[in-house]
């Protein structure tokens, strides 16, 4: 049995919140929203809701953990280990220090965590979390979680989307099993990702999301506490022991970006005309799910009269099962949709 290290007795703090400013600086370009726990109030509150002192075996990879205030007061909850991935030049003076005053506590990849690094740093070479197995999905993974503050960007949102697909298809760190997540999100991510159906924010994300975990939002400390000053909430994911999902990732995913296209529109006029764009009520082009696509309406359960944004998870599944039965469906799914979304960005 694996005996439980002792709790550090101090790490180096960071600067004070008036400093960092001028510290870290950062950008508010579109793309470089990256927003950072500041305070320690905000930083021990959200150790509190993961219950780190719960799991003294578990260990952590943080991503974008910014200069590392979270990073310390996981570590000082008494954290098995913090592996945090950053790759932000203003960052890495901060988390560097820290690692060379944690005893061996926290280990630092400069490594942007976007390039999917979770097969490379868990690599035996790198010996960031010894001695990690898999375990069964029937329950939450007992030795590894990831936490991360999400950019507030369409980085971010690209960063979640990963992170629910590798879940859904138990890639990267889900190899090892069922790993639970705590993110810090921009609050209208956070709507996005729990919104209901008919509620304005629900996109295709919110879909993969409820497809993918069970989320439940937690402490939200207010602007004054983050770096640069957003509304940020933690949400813990938990992945589902059974993806809600009835078809292929990618088909699910083709038949999202392809309804939500126009989620104001009902589902039998977005499938049999919606290609180019909408003029009014009427719509011009060919059928994004490809020619011939009505025909699926008829084999549909429900009424295809129905908003894009009214539908269930399970109708969407729906959709999503005949249009991947369906014999006559385009062979190559990304291409078409790719060529569209940069025509309507020009």
């Amino acid at each position: 049995m694996s005996t439980m290290q002792p709790i550090l007795r101090s790490l180096p703090r960071l600067p004070a919140p008036n400093l960092w400013q001028s510290k870290f600086k950062g950008s508010r370009a579109r793309g470089h929203l990256r927003v950072s726990v500041m305070t320690e109030d905000a930083a021990d509150a959200a150790v509190k809701d993961m219950q780190i002192s719960d799991h003294p075996q578990r260990s952590i990879i943080e991503i974008f953990p910014g200069p590392g205030q979270l990073t310390r007061s996981m570590v000082m909850a008494g954290a098995k280990k913090v592996i945090t991935v950053e790759s932000g030049e203003t960052f890495q003076e901060s988390l560097k220090a820290l690692e060379q005053n944690s005893e061996g506590r926290i280990q630092h990849f400069a490594m942007n965590p976007l390039s999917d690094p979770f097969d490379e740093i868990l690599l035996p070479e790198h010996t960031a979390i010894p001695g990690l197995k898999p375990q069964s999905w029937d329950k939450v993974h007992e030795d590894v979680m990831i936490v991360g503050s999400i950019p507030n960007s369409a980085t971010g949102e690209r960063v979640l989307h990963e992170l629910l697909t590798a879940s859904i298809q138990r890639m990267g760190v889900f190899r090892m099993g069922r790993v639970e997540m705590y993110m810090f999100c921009y609050k209208d991510a956070v709507q996005r990702l729990i919104a209901a159906p008919g509620m304005p924010p629900r996109n295709r994300v919110t879909l993969l999301a409820e497809a993918a975990a069970e989320i439940t939002p937690l402490v939200r400390p207010g602007a004054a506490h983050f770096h640069l000053p957003y509304d940020y909430q933690l949400l813990r994911l938990v992945p589902h022991e059974k993806p809600k999902i009835e078809t292929s990732v990618d088909v699910m995913d083709f038949c999202l970006r392809s309804l939500f296209t126009n989620k104001s529109h009902a589902l039998n006029k977005v499938i049999k005309y919606e290609r180019a764009h909408a003029i009014g009520s009427e719509f011009l082009g060919h059928p994004l799910l490809g020619p011939g696509a009505e025909i699926l309406l008829g084999r549909l359960s429900f009424d295809h009269n129905i908003k894009v944004k009214h539908m269930t998870l399970d109708q969407l599944n729906e959709v999503a099962l005949k249009f991947e039965q369906w014999p006559l469906r385009p062979t190559v799914l990304y291409d078409d949709m790719i060529m569209y979304e940069s025509r309507r960005k020009r």
